[in-house]
């Protein structure tokens, strides 16, 4: 909106030989603002996400694990079984692996011995990346740097609720 108003000021504003100019200058303008509401609308709303989040809550492991598979399978990720106990999944993207831990998504309090044991799990497996999922709670500080040290990603509560909802979450821990 804001490029075609741009456009239109322009184009009253300077000589008829440059309209042709500010038109195609304000292009970029107009493509970004395209693709953002695109984004916007492919988004699930925050009410969606809330919800979905506390469906995760009540989930006993085996349907919170099937829906994590399938979430997985949409978003062309391969996921297996793991070939240490530390870990609940490895998964495959564009030939890198990373092994995932989410055993404790309903905590309300994820410390450091989960991190642990996927750190462990991921130094004996030699996968260099490790991805900790919770559905709410918060991470304690020294959870949080642990994660950082090691090379774990936390995917907490908005973000696992975009992945159950079969999006890609944001790469940011």
């Amino acid at each position: 909106m804001l490029a075609i108003a741009l456009s239109a000021l322009l184009a009253a504003l300077i000589p008829r030989e440059y309209v042709f100019f500010a038109i195609v200058g304000t292009l970029p303008l107009f493509i970004v603002g395209v693709v953002a509401l695109w984004r916007q609308l492919q988004t699930p709303s925050q009410e969606r996400r809330e919800a979905i989040l506390a469906e995760a809550g009540r989930m006993n492991w085996d349907s919170f694990a099937k829906r994590a598979n399938e979430s997985w399978r949409i978003l062309g990720i391969h996921a297996s079984q793991p070939e240490h106990a530390g870990a609940d999944w490895r998964i495959a993207q564009d030939g890198k692996y990373t092994l995932v831990y989410a055993r404790r998504w309903k905590a309300s309090v994820h410390g450091l011995e989960p991190l642990r044991q996927l750190a462990e799990a991921m130094e004996s497996t030699g996968i260099n990346q490790g991805l900790y999922i919770a559905a709410g709670g918060e991470l304690s500080p020294p959870a949080l740097r642990y994660a950082r040290e090691h090379n774990i990603q936390i995917w907490l509560g908005d973000s696992l609720s975009l992945f159950l909802l079969g999006k890609e979450p944001p790469s940011a821990s």
